[in-house]
């Protein structure tokens, strides 16, 4: 299928992909631009002026595994994303700890895009277990797709050049509603098209905890080691690296979800396939940025409560790292910021 195909949901008229945008433009909002971009119009919402400039510049660029370029609409707000024609697939590329924030701003400007194109989607382009049921919650909005991707992209700080240091494709996109399966085929042979292989997955609840599980595992111990995913594969932090892998899957099971034989075997190796990778969680806690142990540790520990299964190391590691965003926010007398809608995640 093409930009052009259309999909025909089971209840609604029939969705064309012909405009997409993008909220966020960072490292991942930046890939997904220069992708999406070759194959239909694209809008950036971008607040940052800096980065901003780089955009109308040299437009959305990456390199590596993944090389794609393209001129993307860049604009400030997302009253001037309607403004400039809309989109039928809106995808959030932002930092999770964003959401609270984003989704507020966003919801009455998805309704007036759904009054004027009718059917629009929204893809969580993000880390974390429960960010897409966060947005359809938050958005008031059911239709929300999933994606669960093996990147790793740094931007380039002098001309935003999005650099892939990591692609395990192909990735995955999905729903927790089945009849939203033509329009997440789409989308994934849009990306597909463009560079990023990208595959429906009836079961996406599934990536999502196998992805969730091992980055709760091996990003935040790397963030206290300020070092690579091979670091803590191959140093005494390996322990708790497989402490917090058996933990969490001990969670998923006791909430039903399928997770694929031989997971924890299976999940040592996906991990070392990123061996010098450097989690985004390292150069938050690098940089003072707020992390984002509360979408990844702190929801394990959250559904192990609920379901009675105990997460002891789950809630070390998460007091730890939550040490640190303490240490930003209150320890220098601040207060939390409010999230930048223009932020990127992993």
């Amino acid at each position: 299928m093409s930009s052009a195909t259309l999909a025909k949901s089971t209840s609604d008229s029939p969705w064309s992909f012909d405009r997409a945008a993008i909220i966020g433009a960072g490292s991942m909002g930046t890939l997904l631009a220069s992708v999406l971009g070759k194959a239909v119009p694209t809008i950036m919402v971008c607040r940052n002026a800096e980065r901003a400039g780089q955009l109308f510049r040299f437009g959305a660029n990456s390199q590596g595994p993944i090389s794609a370029e393209s001129r993307p609409i860049v604009v400030r707000t997302f009253e001037d994303m309607v403004d400039a024609g809309g989109a039928t697939a809106i995808f959030v590329a932002t930092k999770t700890t964003a959401l609270p924030a984003l989704a507020k701003e966003l919801r009455p400007v998805l309704a007036k895009l759904v009054e004027r194109l009718g059917r629009v989607y929204v893809v969580s382009f993000q880390n974390g277990i429960d960010p897409g049921r966060e947005l359809v919650e938050r958005l008031g909005h059911p239709d929300v797709l999933r994606m669960v991707l093996t990147l790793g992209v740094i931007l380039d700080e002098d001309g935003g050049c999005a650099n892939v240091t990591l692609h395990s494709g192909p990735h995955a996109i999905g729903s927790i509603d089945p009849k939203h399966r033509d329009v997440c085929c789409v989308i994934a042979d849009v990306l597909s098209t463009g560079g990023l292989e990208t595959k429906y997955v009836e079961d996406i609840e599934s990536a999502v905890w196998c992805k969730g599980i091992i980055n709760a595992a091996v990003n935040p111990v790397a963030a206290l080691g300020n070092c690579s995913v091979g670091d803590v594969l191959d140093s005494p932090a390996h322990v708790i690296f497989k402490r917090l892998l058996h933990e969490g899957i001990a969670v998923a099971q006791a909430e039903g979800i399928t997770l694929p034989t031989g997971y924890q075997q299976k999940a040592e190796v996906l991990a070392a396939l990123a061996h010098d990778h450097v989690p985004s969680m390292v150069e938050d806690i690098r940089r003072g940025r707020e992390s984002e142990v509360g979408q990844l540790n702190n929801q394990i520990m959250q559904h192990g409560r609920r379901l009675g299964v105990p997460t002891p190391t789950h809630e070390i590691i998460a007091a730890l790292i939550e040490t640190f965003d303490w240490k930003v926010f209150h320890h220098r007398g601040a207060s939390a910021p409010e999230p930048v809608v223009g932020s990127g995640g992993e």
